[in-house]
C-alpha cells in the first residue's frame, strides 16, 4: 500500500531511484514505473510522409519496417528525436515546421528491391531473429484457386505458383539467402504460416502437409534440417525403398497422421479397462470417427522449445479460411526427436488445455531471451491485472463454458511476434479499451474520439491519449476507415495510422515534448 500511495512526481522518483534498491528481480518492473510519467503527450497529425506501408518496430527499437505501395521494396528507417532551437523559451514556442515531416523522426536507412514483376512481398510478414541480425521476409506471385491436383496435395488447398522467403541482414539491407516454394499454400498473413524460435524457423506447407524445419547459421544461410509430413524420421523414406515398400499415390497415410492416429487408437484404447468392453468402446470413440480423423490436415504450428512443436489439426475449410472457430481442431504436442505425440486436446471441450492457457500462458510464446522489453509483455499468466479481465469475461461467459473455451483456444498455435513489448501496453501500469487498441498486432475500427490511456495507481487520471485520423475528425462518416498502431519499445513514440477506402492514408506521430 505504501508503494500504492506513493508519489508519482517524476523528480520524486529519480530520488528513489537513487536511495532506494528494489527488490531482486524487480529492478526492470521499478524501472518500468517511470513511464506513467514519460508519455507521449504530443501529437503530429497528418505528418507529410512517404506513401509507404508502415509494419512494425523490432523490439530493440533500432529498426522501423516499412513496404512500398506496390508491395515491390523493402525500406528500413531508423528512430531519431526530433531536435530544433529557439532564442527565448522552447516550450511556449510551436513546433517548427520541419516536424511535420516524416524524415525529422525517422532516418531512412536504405530501400531495397526485393520482389520481382510478377511477384509481392507480403505486407503482414516480417519476423526478426534473436539479436535482430536479421529479418525474415515474404514475397509470392498471386494465388490460384483452380490449380490443378498433383500427387501428394490436398484437395481444396488453392496454390500459389512461388512464394520466396529472403534472410536480410538489417543493417545494411543485404540479402544473404533466400528458401522458394513453388507450387504451394503458405499462410503468410500476419506471419501465421512461420514461426521462429532462437535460430530455428518452421514454415507450414498447407498444400503439401508438410513442416519445414530451417536453421539461420550465423553465416546468414538458411539450412533445412528436419521436414515433418509424408515421414517423420530421417530414413523413413530410405527405410521404405529398401523393403520394397515405397509410398505410391495413397497407399500410405503420412506419417505424422500415423503417429496421430496411433496416439488416438491408444488412448481410447487405456480409457476401457474392461477386457470385454473395449472393442465396443473403440468402436464408438475410435472407428466410427475414422475417416474424419484422417481428414484432419495440419492448419498451425509453433515452436514450444527446439524439441517440441505445437500443432493445430483441423478441415480443410477451417485450415483455408480466415475463421476457424466453426470447425473441429485438435491440439498436439509433438516431440520432433522421438517423433512421438506427446499429448493432445481437442479445442472446445478441452478444460485441461484451457488450465495449461490460463496458467502458464507465457509458456506458449517465446520471446527473445537477450530482450528486457519483449519479456514483459502483459499476459493473465504474469499480471493479476489481465487475469482479473479474463475471469471476468469467463463469469459473463458461464451459461456456456465450452463456447469459452473454445473461442479462448481459437488464438493457439501462438502467433510468432504478434504483440509490442511498449510499456504502455502494460497492464500494470495502464488501462485501456482493448477492443480499439491492444499490444497485438491487428488493424482496429476507427473511432471518432480519442483513446484514453488511464492509470492504474491513479484510477481517475488520463494520462495520455492517442487519436488516429485527422485534428478536425471531419471524415465521411460512410466509408470504412480502420487504424493500427506502431509503439516504440522503450521511446514515449508511436505512430497511428489511419485508411480509409479511396483516400490517402493518415499517419499521425505521438511523442513526449
Amino acid at each position: 500500500m505504501v508503494g500504492f500511495f506513493r508519489s508519482g512526481n517524476l523528480a520524486t522518483r529519480v530520488f528513489d531511484r537513487q536511495f532506494l534498491s528494489p527488490r531482486p528481480g524487480a529492478t526492470v518492473n521499478t524501472v518500468r514505473q517511470f513511464y506513467e510519467n514519460l508519455v507521449p503527450s504530443y501529437t503530429i497529425y497528418d505528418v507529410e510522409c512517404p506513401d509507404y506501408s508502415f509494419r512494425k518496430f523490432t523490439d530493440d527499437g533500432k529498426y522501423l519496417v516499412a513496404f512500398s505501395r506496390n508491395h515491390q521494396d523493402l525500406i528500413v528507417y531508423r528512430p531519431i528525436w526530433l531536435t530544433f532551437s529557439c532564442h527565448e523559451e522552447c516550450d511556449s514556442h510551436d513546433l517548427p515546421d520541419q516536424a511535420r515531416r516524416f524524415d525529422s523522426f525517422f532516418k531512412q536507412l536504405y530501400s531495397i528491391s526485393l520482389a520481382s514483376s510478377n511477384e509481392y512481398i507480403c505486407k503482414d510478414f516480417f519476423l526478426y531473429m534473436e539479436g535482430h541480425k536479421y529479418g525474415l521476409f515474404a514475397t509470392s506471385t498471386a494465388q490460384s484457386n483452380d490449380s490443378s491436383a498433383t500427387e501428394g496435395a490436398i484437395h481444396g488447398v488453392p496454390s500459389i505458383e512461388k512464394i520466396t522467403f529472403y534472410l536480410v541482414r538489417l543493417e545494411d539491407g543485404a540479402i544473404l539467402d533466400e528458401k522458394a516454394f513453388c507450387n504451394d499454400f503458405i499462410n503468410l498473413a500476419h506471419s501465421i504460416g512461420a514461426y521462429l524460435y532462437e535460430d530455428l524457423v518452421c514454415i507450414v506447407s498447407l498444400r503439401y502437409q508438410t513442416i519445414h524445419v530451417l536453421q539461420i547459421r550465423d553465416s546468414g544461410n538458411l539450412v533445412e534440417v528436419r521436414r515433418i509430413g509424408a515421414f517423420c524420421q530421417e530414413d523413413d523414406e530410405l527405410y521404405l525403398h529398401s523393403h520394397g515398400q515405397a509410398a505410391q499415390g495413397s497407399s500410405f497415410l503420412p506419417g505424422i497422421k500415423q503417429r496421430l492416429l496411433s496416439f488416438i487408437f491408444r488412448k481410447t484404447w487405456n480409457e476401457e479397462p474392461d477386457q470385454t468392453l473395449r472393442v465396443q468402446h473403440l468402436k464408438k470413440k475410435f472407428y466410427f470417427h475414422f475417416q474424419d480423423y484422417v481428414d484432419l490436415i495440419i492448419w498451425k504450428v509453433q515452436f514450444l522449445d527446439r524439441h517440441h512443436l505445437f500443432i493445430k489439426f483441423g478441415s480443410v475449410d477451417g485450415g483455408v479460411s480466415r475463421s476457424t472457430e466453426q470447425n473441429l481442431a485438435f491440439f498436439a504436442v509433438y516431440n520432433m526427436e522421438t517423433t512421438e505425440i506427446v499429448s493432445l486436446y481437442q479445442q472446445n471441450s478441452s478444460e485441461e488445455l484451457y488450465s495449461l492457457f490460463e496458467h502458464f500462458y507465457d509458456h506458449f510464446h517465446a520471446n527473445p531471451q537477450n530482450s528486457s522489453h519483449g519479456n514483459f509483455i502483459s499476459s493473465h499468466s504474469n499480471s493479476v491485472h489481465a487475469l482479473d479481465q479474463l475471469r471476468t469475461i469467463k463469469n459473463k461467459a458461464s451459461s456456456s463454458p465450452q463456447q469459452f473455451v473454445k473461442k479462448m483456444m481459437a488464438s493457439l498455435p501462438y502467433t510468432c511476434q504478434s504483440q509490442s513489448p511498449s510499456p504502455y501496453f502494460d497492464l500494470t501500469l495502464f488501462r485501456y479499451d482493448e477492443k480499439l487498441i491492444s499490444a497485438i498486432d491487428r488493424h482496429r475500427n476507427c473511432t471518432e474520439h480519442p483513446i484514453k490511456f488511464i492509470s492504474v495507481r491513479q484510477p481517475n487520471v488520463v494520462k495520455f491519449k492517442i487519436k488516429p485520423g485527422s485534428d478536425s475528425g471531419a471524415s465521411d462518416s460512410r466509408a470504412k476507415r480502420i487504424s493500427s498502431f506502431l509503439f516504440h519499445p522503450f521511446f514515449p513514440l508511436a505512430l497511428s495510422i489511419q485508411q480509409t477506402y479511396m483516400q490517402p492514408t493518415v499517419v499521425n506521430v505521438h511523442f513526449r515534448r
